[in-house]
């Protein structure tokens, strides 16, 4: 009995650490991964990866080992709730898709450089010589944060952006936020980024669309603060990106 019940424990286990497993690959070979994790981190989920084979691969020996289990005299016991949340977090993992961030994690988050009195670090460095600032993948944060650093260099600078749009609280009329989800680490510690819009027929534009704007660069008064605002020229609707986060030390 007693070898009965043991074996039937290291296989749960067994079976647990197979599905983590299941779980972990099929993210690394997925494009959900940039979702996850900043993608400089990938290096360190393999790695975690590779650790996590080898401890099924343990488990698996000691399973199918019965002379350990008649021979250990030892009580290997874990307790019914630790089983509990580890086959409801795999539960969880394996059924509930990966989606990206959207205005709803934005309104709870609040967005970056828009509170009250917020001091904005410096940037690197952004020459206002430039005659257009396109913002991209690979600048956003730099961008971003130089136009809040800097706004009054940048005024009437043709400017184009792409993100989601986001309506946060006492916006002026007419304007809405297009944004992007700064991950530094990972999705956990996501920040909301971007720029007020300002478009007459802001109202047909929905919240958590993506659109690509086109226009100069202005001021508007937001809670106290003067914030830069992208006076639209054109708003073109677009698909959600590929990779819909954009990633601190890029």
């Amino acid at each position: 009995m007693f070898l009965l019940k043991l074996f039937g424990e290291n296989l749960l286990k067994l079976l647990i650490l197979l599905g983590f497993s299941l779980l972990f690959y099929n993210t690394l070979t997925t494009h959900n991964l940039s979702q996850v994790i900043n993608p400089q981190f990938i290096g360190n989920s393999k790695l975690g990866f590779g650790l996590l084979l080898v401890l099924t691969l343990i488990q698996a020996i000691r399973t199918l080992d019965w002379r350990h289990a008649t021979t250990c005299n030892c009580q290997h016991k874990t307790g019914q709730f630790c089983y509990i949340v580890c086959i409801g977090t795999l539960i969880l993992g394996l059924i509930v898709p990966i989606n990206p961030l959207g205005s709803t994690t934005a309104s709870q988050k609040g967005v970056k450089f828009m509170q009250a009195g917020i001091t904005i670090p410096a940037s690197l460095p952004l020459s206002s010589e430039q005659a257009a600032l396109v913002i991209t993948d690979e600048n956003h944060v730099r961008y971003v944060t130089a136009l809040y650093e800097n706004t009054a260099a940048f005024i009437g600078k043709d400017i184009s952006l792409k993100g989601f749009v986001y309506r946060p609280d006492q916006l002026p009329d007419r304007t809405f936020l297009v944004t992007r989800f700064e991950i530094s680490c990972c999705a956990a510690d996501a920040v909301p980024s971007g720029l007020l819009v300002e478009w007459n027929d802001s109202q047909s534009i929905k919240n958590d669309s993506w659109v690509e704007v086109h226009g100069k660069l202005a001021t508007v008064d937001y809670l106290g603060n003067k914030l830069p605002v992208i006076k639209a020229a054109e708003i073109i609707p677009i698909k959600p990106l590929a990779t819909p986060y954009v990633y601190i030390n890029n």
